[in-house]
């Protein structure tokens, strides 16, 4: 009896509730962003089409099979403990180092960030498992309405965002993407001379802005199939008890011992 009135107050404790809705609001567009981030980091495919589609063997004098080595290169230092960047790729039979100094230092920089969100995909990732566990533990089925309250916000404020980021892009993505990297890094190591830095040369704006709406859409997506998830979920099972009931439960007296239905 004291667990099910324990729980009952839980349920309805508004601490309660706001803490999950925040937490679920708050952490569910981060997990998605920083794993999508991860993905398309580390996603050689994507690395190959852009020097495709920016014909980067022409920007750059580099064969084909040399940017791809550098875009593998690249991926093993996201996923490495070394702090500086050293691509090497052949040209014309010798082999030479492909970054200058000043990019190399950005790219330090990058990993950091790249680091700080894949951390941010960890961190999430087990908030959100946590708190859905205990949360069914705790107050069983009357923890779906709490759910999908913080899904229904998390998927208003990710399309918020998304929507801004999106169009923002779409119209100036130079002035967005200054913005991001003024935001981003304590230094000017980012502001690269385009006639001098092959970085820019393998990763032209065009690339980054196909990056960025591919991000910001399926992320988007991802919360709105959650939100789907969610709504069905409540429909289907959140009758706490009631579904297939043809008889209406017994009349308790106060002293009967009660075991919660979760």
């Amino acid at each position: 009896m004291n667990r099910f009135r324990h729980n009952e107050r839980l349920a309805s404790s508004s601490t309660f509730r706001v803490a999950v809705i925040v937490l679920v609001a708050v952490s569910l567009p981060l997990f998605f962003i920083s794993w999508n981030v991860r993905v398309l980091t580390n996603s050689q495919t994507f690395y190959e089409w852009g020097f495709d589609n920016y014909n980067v063997e022409r920007r750059t004098g580099l064969e084909g099979t040399e940017l791809n080595s550098a875009a593998a290169q690249i991926i093993d230092y996201f996923n490495n403990d070394e702090e500086l960047l050293d691509v090497r790729v052949n040209f014309q039979g010798t082999e030479f180092e492909l970054f200058n100094q000043r990019e190399i230092i950005h790219m330090r920089d990058v990993k950091e960030l790249m680091n700080a969100v894949f951390l941010v995909g960890w961190v999430t990732s087990v908030l959100l498992v946590v708190l859905i566990v205990t949360g069914f533990f705790t107050v069983g089925r009357r923890f779906l309405p709490l759910l999908r309250s913080g899904i229904i916000w998390s998927t208003i404020g990710g399309l918020v965002i998304a929507a801004f980021v999106g169009l923002a892009s779409l119209i100036d993505f130079n002035t967005t993407f200054r913005i991001f990297h003024e935001i981003s890094f304590r230094n000017d190591f980012w502001m690269l001379s385009p006639s001098q830095s092959m970085l820019l040369r393998m990763f032209p704006q065009g690339f980054w802005l196909i990056a960025t709406m591919i991000l910001v859409v399926v992320s988007a997506i991802e919360l709105g199939v959650v939100y789907g998830g969610a709504t069905w979920g409540l429909r289907r099972f959140g009758r706490s008890g009631t579904r297939g009931r043809t008889h209406p439960a017994p009349a308790l007296d106060s002293d009967a011992v009660v075991e919660p239905t979760i």
